[in-house]
């Protein structure tokens, strides 16, 4: 089965950055000596979750904020679609806003396939995607909606001490598509959504007869979008944009973000950016405001 070409770049700088995590350039397994130099990225740990649900693993990056064994509070957690590529990206820059007072620490959970494409293991056009005509395999975004729900979540809520009620969910691309559906089918799932450019080229006209479904409170949604995205994934998005508005639906408390000069695969840094001041999420009332966790003044 053939990806198309945006998201095979995509996959392909995840499989790098994933190498650039976890193995030297020989291949042989990296101290945790090497990479704890790589400090922007921690206090920072990896297990893999072998999924009953779907039948694979996931390798999952989960980074602490810098106070976390200094404190007993629950702290906000944002959970990373595409980790192999956005995790190390937006690790190091959620460091980085907290340094300029733009983000709140959280704990960042990173969810990587591991490998470029199908054969690799990398289902994400499975998994992301609702279900479309064509291509056959769209369609599993709701196995793996219970794949987080039954597994992922309730690992990374017994293991470290979270809150799941200030929980975001990003995703990018087909990611993003993931993070809008399950905002309008399973809104309870995450308190928060950020969707970065969503491709909805295959399947818009499922989303615009989508009936969503509420919740008590309206499910936050942050979609961005690149001033510069290509025609073929903006103009699916502007119809289902649209449409939406001509329903006049309160399911979803809906924010969109143009970005000046932003591009499709490439915005992620600074819609996290825009979407660490529109998330609120309630702080670690415990944090100590005599030092900070960067080391620096």
């Amino acid at each position: 089965m053939t990806m198309i070409p945006s998201i095979q770049r995509l996959n392909a700088i995840g499989l790098l950055a994933s190498g650039l995590l976890l193995t030297s350039v020989s291949g042989v397994q990296a101290s945790s000596e090497e990479l704890d130099r790589l400090f922007g990225l921690g206090p920072a740990e990896t297990f893999t979750l072998q999924s009953e649900t779907l039948d694979r693993d996931f390798f999952i990056y989960v980074r602490k904020p810098g106070d976390y064994d200094e404190t007993e509070c629950d702290w906000p957690v944002v959970y990373i679609l595409d980790g192999g590529v956005l995790f190390p990206m937006l690790a190091p820059y959620h460091f980085m806003l907290e340094i300029d007072e733009l983000a709140s620490p959280a704990v960042l959970v990173g969810i990587s396939y591991g490998g470029l494409g199908f054969a690799n293991g990398n289902y994400r056009s499975t998994d992301y995607t609702a279900p479309a005509s064509d291509p056959e395999y769209y369609g599993g975004a709701s196995a793996y909606q219970d794949f987080l729900a039954n597994e992922l979540i309730p690992r990374i809520s017994r293991d470290y001490r979270v809150d799941h009620a200030n929980s975001l969910v990003l995703g990018q691309s087909l990611g993003g598509q993931f993070t809008l559906y399950t905002a309008l089918t399973r809104p309870e799932l995450f308190a928060a959504y950020l969707s970065i450019n969503p491709a909805l080229h295959r399947n818009v006209d499922y989303f615009i007869d989508l009936q969503p479904k509420g919740r008590e409170v309206r499910a936050p949604i942050l979609i961005t979008r690149g001033a510069e995205e290509r025609p073929s994934f903006s103009e699916p998005l502007e119809r289902w944009l649209t449409a939406w508005s001509a329903a006049d639906s309160d399911a979803l408390a809906l924010t969109v973000k143009t970005l000046a000069d932003q591009h499709h695969a490439s915005s992620a840094p600074e819609a996290y950016r825009h979407a660490m001041q529109w998330w609120t999420p309630g702080g670690c009332e415990n944090l100590s405001d005599d030092e900070p966790a960067s080391g620096l003044p």
